[in-house]
């Protein structure tokens, strides 16, 4: 009996109708919990985010059941859940779109590069990732109001997905992938300069806090080194 219900449950279609049944569960809590108030926009996002929390499930069903990690089903995951989360949130400005979109797929396609072990996807996706927060948080989310303060912080957001190419590659080769970083300082340099030109009295907070992020990614290149070391 045992052996049996093992069999059933290593089933893709099995579990394929587990993760269906999680989604709606999770879509019944959601209902449940929250003040909801059924909107075009509102539909619209729980159906993309139920598509990807269906993926989210399916990898975690695969995984206790056959005790396998399947990476690339998070890629539809982070694709579906970022597209709806705009709709859910109501912010449906080009900038937003932008954001969630570019840090889901970005995330997605990184990940998708280091479980295959392709350097091409890993580029597309940290670009995304630094792209599209450097947009967000030059033209969207901002106080800032000088185009040369603006575009400082956008360049400079590009500038962390080009170091991101650097700590990525890590994951591939032992070697020092050196080249992301000469495009990478480069856009950094120049943003720090405009921001400076746009607004110098807040130019050295804003050198400090992106210098920070800088180290941050810094520190997490040295762990992965260490790892690659031990290995």
């Amino acid at each position: 009996m045992e052996k049996s219900f093992s069999n059933i449950s290593k089933n893709i279609y099995f579990q394929v109708f587990i993760s269906i049944l999680l989604t709606f569960i999770f879509l019944i809590i959601y209902i449940q919990i929250t003040d909801f108030q059924p909107s075009t926009s509102l539909i619209l996002g729980l159906a993309l985010n139920c598509l990807g929390i269906f993926w989210l499930f399916l990898f975690l069903v695969i995984y206790v059941v056959s005790k396998k990690v399947i990476n690339w089903i998070l890629l539809p995951f982070f694709v579906f859940y970022s597209i709806g989360l705009p709709f859910i949130k109501n912010e449906t400005n080009i900038l937003d779109f932008i954001l969630y979109i570019g840090i889901g797929v970005g995330i997605g396609l990184l990940m998708a590069g280091i479980n295959w072990r392709l350097f091409g996807l890993i580029i597309p996706g940290a670009l995304l990732l630094g792209i599209a927060p450097g947009l967000y948080f030059g033209w969207e989310n901002t106080t800032a109001i000088n185009p040369l303060e603006q575009t400082g912080i956008m360049l400079v957001g590009f500038a962390f997905g080009w170091g991101l190419i650097t700590v990525a590659s890590r994951t591939l080769t032992k070697n020092f992938v050196w080249w992301p970083l000469i495009p990478g300082g480069i856009l950094a340099v120049v943003g720090w300069g405009l921001y400076i030109a746009g607004n110098p009295e807040s130019a050295i907070g804003f050198i400090g806090n992106t210098g920070s992020v800088g180290l941050i990614i810094f520190g997490i290149y040295i762990l992965l080194m260490r790892r690659s070391f031990h290995q």
